[in-house]
Formats: C-alpha cells, structure tokens, sequence
C-alpha cells in the first residue's frame, strides 16, 4: 500500500488543524507539489526552461490544507 507508512494519528491531527502535523504533510508532499508547480517558459530563441512558480506553490500548499480541514474524521 502506498500510504503504509503515513501514520493515521498523524492524518487526524492534521485535519483537525494541528500545526506540527500538517507540516509534517507539506514535507511529505514536496516533491509531488514542486511537480504540479513547475512552469515551462520559453525564451527568445524557443529554449524551454522549467522552474518552480513559488507563488503557485504556495497557492497548491494552502488549497491543499484547506482541503485536508474539509475531511471528516471518521
């Protein structure tokens, strides 16, 4: 299972808004929120390069943690 190492007691405090735990999901997450952050520019002579939107970054962390406060402890 994919998530077999991500504590359950660490997920339930996170939604219920635990600052220590929802950083430890942040952490956990980075790579993944850095890869759906990354920008594709060109410049004048059509070169891609690719490098991390900080701003949209930052907009996937917070949509991700009010998200997570949405869920329902079961």
């Amino acid at each position: 299972m994919i998530f077999a190492d991500l504590k359950n007691d660490i997920v339930k405090k996170a939604i219920k808004g635990e600052h220590e735990a929802q950083e430890y999901l942040l952490n956990r997450y980075d790579s993944y929120i850095n890869k759906v952050s990354m920008v594709t520019v060109f410049d004048k002579y059509g070169v891609p390069y690719r490098y991390v939107d900080e701003d949209l970054k930052a907009e996937v962390q917070m949509r991700y943690l009010i998200e997570l406060s949405k869920c329902e402890v079961i």
